[in-house]
């Protein structure tokens, strides 16, 4: 079955603007509770002139830009505006630091950073390294109280001079890459994971049809815009249904409630942190006076804190499993069907969803084994892992099947279970952390002689970080130094939260550490 056919992101937009015109597509709220509106024929034009700014700059089908910036409105000019031409975005998730943001640079090569004030220290002096492919800086605010910031190019100013039409029509096709989104896997180092046009076309359809979206459904999220979540679950499905999308800069817990309420949002989604800290706001009168059908929800929470949640706002969660390499949630609730917490989920269309064992033989009902899903590379699952040819083959065989990593089981019925996520992965408030690229940093202090890290659960951001370090002789390090570090060499969510200083690390005959009883 093919939904897509040949409709790329260029006539996606065409169509939308088209089909309806002044309904209002995407409404971007700040932390000032300032809100910008679009109508879909806007929101097409202000593409379009994303689109001819970026060509006139001599940006060429392919060519890779990347995006660091917080949430707004900006993001969704040229996500789409570099997707009319044929070149390539790479978000950049706006919590890295200096050297985490390099690494992702250097490695698609991108020649231009789309950035705001707040991050332009650090691409200028990236910009200035010898190797550094950046040719270009691009600020969407570079007038400050001085005036405007010399040397880089002003994306409002320039994008106004643009004509409203698309002025550039390149050849595409579905199969052409959209966007490079770097994920922190098992693995030391970030995979960028090759996503097309036609991926991203089916994300719409194939969310919207999950969450039974009509064109009169109102999305919330306060997910960053730079994640798979945002662009796949939320984005594409809000759009592909002509629905309205509203993002949040980031989310409040103090106000969010208020927010899905003000804006009478149908559909919206949640991860543990938030309904924790949710859950610690003093309740109000109002609370139940929404218009949801749906939160959306990922991870796991207790029986106690699902049902408390349930019973306080009034209403129903829809889980969800999947990864930036499935695009969606390849397994879930579907729409009009049972539901049975703490379940995942069923498959859904498009997908084949089996529990192997490690030989890859499938496993009976409510036998544990890795949870591997079936789809069709480049199309309903990523289709490779950028300039990693190697990884690519591990994760993704030739015939369509991805090794997931994550451990479940599945039940008579077809209901899918999580058990457990890879050994070597944190999930630290809805980040994905590997615990190979923190343990590579803290490695290289110059007292630290050999390191390991873990997760413990946490009651609020689902699982702390703690640290266990051996020292060179006649070492000594305070928490305070040790912490310091860790804070100037890694984005904040990484920073572990506990330190253990030991003699020596337990290890199996093959070297490796064994982490079975660190707690």
């Amino acid at each position: 079955m093919d939904i897509v056919g040949r409709q790329d992101l260029r006539q996606m937009w065409d169509d939308l603007a088209e089909l309806h015109g002044d309904k209002t597509a995407l409404i971007v709220e700040n932390l000032q509770g300032l809100a910008l509106e679009y109508s879909y024929r806007e929101l097409n034009e202000e593409i379009n002139r994303t689109a001819n700014l970026f060509h006139s700059l001599g940006v060429a089908k392919g060519n890779r830009i990347a995006l660091h910036l917080n949430n707004c409105a900006e993001f969704f000019f040229c996500w789409f505006g570099l997707a009319k031409i044929g070149a390539v975005m790479v978000p950049v998730n706006a919590n890295l630091l200096k050297n985490e943001s390099a690494y992702i640079i250097n490695q698609c090569e991108a020649t231009m950073v789309v950035t705001s004030r707040e991050f332009f220290a650090m691409y200028q002096a990236l910009q200035q390294e010898a190797l550094a492919p950046i040719q270009r800086l691009m600020l969407i605010d570079p007038v400050v109280e001085d005036g405007p910031l010399s040397g880089v190019l002003d994306f409002h100013h320039l994008k106004r001079l643009q004509p409203l039409h698309l002025m550039h029509w390149e050849d595409l096709d579905v199969e052409d890459t959209a966007e490079i989104l770097f994920t922190s896997g098992t693995t030391s180092r970030p995979k960028g994971v090759v996503i097309t046009h036609y991926n991203l076309r089916f994300a719409g359809y194939y969310t919207s049809w999950q969450c039974a979206l009509r064109q009169d459904d109102v999305y919330l999220t306060p997910m960053p815009a730079f994640h798979i979540d945002c662009q796949c679950t939320a984005a594409m499905a809000a759009f592909s249904a002509g629905a309205t999308f509203v993002l949040l800069e980031k989310f409040s817990a103090r106000t969010f409630w208020s927010q899905v309420c003000k804006y009478r949002a149908t559909v919206t989604e949640c991860i543990p942190l938030m309904i924790k800290t949710m859950m610690m706001q003093p309740q109000m009168p109002w609370e139940k006076r929404h218009c949801l059908r749906e939160v959306l929800f990922y991870l796991n929470i207790s029986d106690r804190e699902k049902d408390a949640f349930v019973q306080r706002f009034g209403v129903r969660l829809f889980t969800s499993y999947g990864m930036t390499e499935t695009i969606v949630g390849a397994i879930g609730d579907r729409p009009g069907d049972k539901r049975r917490w703490p379940s995942i989920g069923r498959a859904g269309f498009g997908y084949e969803i089996e529990i192997r064992d490690r030989d890859g033989t499938r496993l009976e009902a409510n036998v544990t084994g890795e949870i591997c899903i079936k789809g069709i590379p480049g199309k309903t699952l990523f289709k490779e892992y950028y300039r990693m040819p190697e990884e690519t083959a591990k994760a993704l065989s030739a015939d369509g099947w991805l090794r997931t990593g994550d451990y479940g089981y599945v039940d008579n019925e077809g209901f899918f279970y999580f058990v457990e996520r890879s050994c070597n992965m944190i999930k630290r408030s809805g980040e994905n952390i590997s615990c190979v690229e923190l343990e590579n940093i803290i490695s290289t202090h110059p007292k630290i002689m050999d390191v390991t890290v873990i997760g413990l659960k946490d009651s609020i951001r689902d699982e702390a970080i703690k640290a266990f370090v051996v020292l060179n002789e006649g070492e000594t390090i305070t928490e305070e130094e040790f912490f310091s570090f860790c804070e100037n060499h890694m984005a904040k969510f990484k920073v572990p939260s506990f330190l253990e200083i030991r003699k020596n690390l337990p290890r199996s005959c093959s070297g490796k550490i064994i982490k079975k009883g660190l707690h």
